[in-house]
């Protein structure tokens, strides 16, 4: 039931090579963009040797720390995250088995706020300590400041084009009812 539109893979690509490879990325995109989907499939996908398919199997296991950006986020809020997710690494005797990731919804919110939360955000991106190195995955539904973004791979979530809504809407169609694009093949075709 869900549509394997242009955002959704570009979204998942993207998140796979850096969440493996550490680099922080920020994905920003309207809602319903696929952001936050694209991120649940693949954590539920990367689970190390206890994935389902396997080439998952070859790969860390990924554990998640959230947090939820608000207007009253803080810094010692955002700091504790990253400290939480360095810590697991820490206490980890396999670090090369596991990946630790900061996932931090709602930047946007989080940037408006007037205890200014982000500004921790730099020196937190910048760590390169391969012993403590974490991954780090934000998503906004707008913009950030240039100098959070800088700091990042930066996915951008066009609108989609008639290309993509003629996928989703096919895709949304046979998970109700498989055939029906081909019974209305010249409606979906125009």
């Amino acid at each position: 039931g869900i549509a394997m539109n242009r955002a959704l893979l570009e979204n998942i690509f993207t998140l796979f090579v850096c969440i493996n490879t550490k680099v922080p990325v920020i994905i920003c995109g309207k809602p319903g963009c696929s952001k936050s989907l694209s991120f649940q499939l693949l954590y539920k996908s990367m689970k190390g040797q206890d994935s389902e398919k396997e080439f998952f199997k070859i790969f860390p296991k990924l554990y998640i720390n959230s947090y939820q950006g608000s207007e009253t986020s803080t810094s010692e809020g955002v700091l504790k995250i990253f400290e939480k997710a360095r810590g697991l690494l820490r206490n980890e005797k396999e670090k090369d088995k596991m990946i630790s990731l900061v996932y931090f919804d709602e930047m946007g919110l989080a940037e408006i706020s007037p205890n200014n939360p982000l500004k921790v955000i730099h020196s937190e991106l910048e760590y390169d300590d391969n012993n403590d190195k974490i991954a780090f995955v934000g998503i906004s539904n707008w913009v950030l400041d240039a100098a959070k973004m800088n700091r990042a791979v930066y996915l951008s979530i066009p609108e989609p084009d008639v290309e993509d809504l003629i996928t989703t809407g096919k895709s949304i169609a046979e998970s109700y009812r498989p055939g029906i694009y081909t019974t209305f093949k010249s409606v979906f075709d125009g």
